[in-house]
């Protein structure tokens, strides 16, 4: 029986509502990254590393709310947020204790941030904090990386996908060669002091899960200082995913500015951006327009984000970076087994295996030599494989959650899922896959 058969005779359930869904949403669904083949399960509830979808399936969850779970689903923390905010007021839209509690802690993890604004998502975050760049630096041109995401903002969504040209984007951006030093170099000598900023995730998402090599980063870094760029860092992903805080401690350079949300919201949504005094007065002394939105410090968010960081401060990061660095090197020793043309990346608790078409050099560096080789088809099997083995990912991998971590043998499991996944996809023939 082929793979996509066999899911939907395991969601029927999913099936009738995806139907209702295409009725009501473009493709049925509000974020595009949430529809794969042949249909999205629909999910009736997660706790701890677990969802559980109308079907009465039960999946081990690799996706974690879009790696923004890191405690798990429905964590006590979150739910006594809720609490008290049914009992207090979820809104009120003035300044409040609670988001005057959460940027002091943020601060006291990342002191880099002097003066930080909370809003609702990356997005907006991301947004904000290259229109707070411009009018610092009285400058239009930003540099972004060649397959970086830095949400739906029209600015940044740009040499997001292959081909990637490496030109003068709407709105005044040009994108630079993740990792590639040469390259680099060439488009920052042309570029000079014309630049208000560049922004970077230290460890790309969607452009591949790779770590920025040392190097690079500290010759952005050097670059910044000579020109009077800023330099960005969107933390949106790794802020508080590593360590208690930001990563740049582990990667050696500091940033001016910082992008963060997902984890500093407690599975609720957020935003954040902020860095140095001088550069965040510029909001007040120019009175540039970086409204956070009307659901910006929420007082529900602003407890969950506290609840959560206040045990994050506790808690044991070495045991989950380790947990996620042993299950990165048994799937390149699990895919090996099956083919050559595939690459695993990741750092710490993430962790991502990519399907190629061929395997170009330094395929793991760079979004550039990484993202055109793309198996798409076989990737899209391979999540079907997962997902009847009873385990959710993305980008055929995902991130670790501390809740994950009380999962008995959870390396054994996720393994066990990957090997026989890889088998129904490269071992039982591909007569029998859609």
């Amino acid at each position: 029986m082929r793979l996509s058969d066999r899911y939907t005779a395991m969601f029927p359930a999913s099936e009738r509502e995806y139907r209702k869904a295409l009725e009501l949403f473009p493709g049925g669904i509000c974020h595009d990254i949430r529809r794969f083949e042949p249909f999205p399960f629909v999910t009736d509830s997660a706790e701890g590393a677990y969802l559980q979808t109308i079907d009465g399936v039960t999946l081990l969850d690799l996706w974690c709310g879009h790696y923004g779970n890191i405690l798990g689903h429905a964590s006590p923390e979150t739910a006594a947020a809720l609490r008290e905010a049914a009992e207090n007021g979820t809104h009120t839209g003035t300044l409040n204790e609670q988001q005057i509690r959460l940027a002091s802690l943020i601060k006291s993890a990342v002191p880099e941030m002097e003066l930080m604004r909370f809003c609702t998502s990356g997005t907006e975050a991301t947004m904000y904090a290259v229109r707070t760049a411009k009018a610092y630096t009285g400058r239009e041109l930003v540099l972004k990386i060649e397959g970086g995401w830095h949400g739906a903002n029209s600015e940044l969504s740009y040499d997001i996908k292959p081909p990637f040209n490496r030109l003068t984007g709407s709105g005044g951006t040009i994108s630079l060669p993740f990792n590639n030093m040469e390259a680099t170099a060439d488009v920052l000598s042309k570029v000079d002091d014309n630049a208000a900023a560049i922004i970077i995730e230290p460890v790309i998402g969607a452009g591949g899960g790779i770590p920025a090599k040392e190097e690079y980063l500290r010759m952005l870094r050097e670059f910044c200082d000579r020109t009077g760029t800023v330099l960005i860092f969107d933390e949106v992903i790794t802020g508080f995913r590593f360590r208690f805080g930001s990563i740049w401690p582990l990667t050696g350079v500091k940033p001016d500015m910082f992008t963060m949300g997902k984890i500093i919201g407690g599975g609720l949504a957020i935003g954040a951006y902020g860095g140095r005094k001088e550069i965040m007065s510029t909001i007040t002394d120019k009175k540039i327009v970086v409204g956070g939105g009307t659901f910006s410090a929420s007082p529900v968010t602003m407890n969950a984000g506290f609840n959560t960081l206040t045990t994050l401060k506790k808690a044991d990061y070495t045991a989950l970076n380790s947990a996620g660095d042993t299950i990165r090197e048994r799937i390149k020793a699990s895919v090996s087994k099956f083919t050559a043309k595939a690459c695993v990346t990741g750092f710490g608790s993430f962790f991502f295996l990519h399907f190629l078409n061929d395997v170009p050099q330094e395929v793991t560096c760079r979004p550039s030599r990484l993202l055109p080789a793309m198996d798409r088809e076989t990737e899209k099997l391979f999540k079907t494989a997962m997902i009847l083995n009873g385990v959710f990912t993305m980008h055929s991998g995902g991130a670790l959650s501390f809740a994950h971590l009380k999962t008995a043998g959870l390396s054994d499991i996720i393994i066990k899922a990957y090997e026989d996944s890889l088998e129904a996809v490269f071992s039982e023939g591909r007569q029998i896959l859609p």
